[in-house]
């Protein structure tokens, strides 16, 4: 398959974008005469087609991946996001986030001019909302396979299971230490 040329790179990015998945559009903003019935026929060419498909697929987000995103800021804890010293204060860890891969559950991080931080997390109850939507909690139609107090133990077990392997992979540094020749 021969690569799309530059018209026709145009051609999906304004099918993708602006044009809104209209064929006749596109190719107008691409620049193509007789946009009408040209840009139907190509968005059935293969190579472009194949293009769109794969641009779209690099995009999208799983259904299971959102109900996971929601369920994560619907079960989220500040104290993950924190390190308290012995008084009082407290700092916010991102290294600790970005371990986890919690860097979504935080909507602002500010750091104030007196040198304290402020951390805001996405708000919990209309991720609950639509977690209890989803499973159809508040029509008395609700599924048998997953409770939210399933999937919160589940996240929290996960989130248990990280803090042991750190704490494993800490211990194993301090064991391993500087080690010269054996005499």
């Amino acid at each position: 398959m021969r690569p799309l040329s530059y018209q026709q790179r145009l051609f999906v990015e304004y099918y993708l974008g602006e044009s809104e998945a209209s064929a006749a559009d596109a190719a107008r903003r691409a620049g193509y005469r007789c946009p009408e019935t040209l840009g139907p026929r190509l968005v059935k060419r293969s190579a472009i087609r194949a293009a769109i498909d794969a641009r779209v697929e690099s995009v999208a987000i799983a259904a299971n991946e959102v109900l996971a995103r929601i369920a994560d800021v619907a079960t989220s804890d500040l104290l993950n996001f924190i390190q308290v010293d012995p008084g009082g204060d407290w700092k916010v860890d991102l290294k600790q986030v970005q371990r986890l891969g919690l860097g979504h559950l935080i909507k602002r991080l500010r750091k104030n001019k007196d040198g304290s931080s402020e951390i805001e997390l996405e708000a919990r109850v209309p991720a609950l909302l639509k977690l209890g939507d989803h499973y159809k909690l508040w029509k008395g139609e609700a599924q048998s396979q997953l409770t939210l107090v399933e999937l919160a133990k589940g996240l929290s077990e996960q989130y248990d299971q990280l803090q042991r392997e750190e704490r494993a992979d800490k211990t194993a540094e301090s064991l391993s230490g500087p080690t010269g020749p054996v005499q």
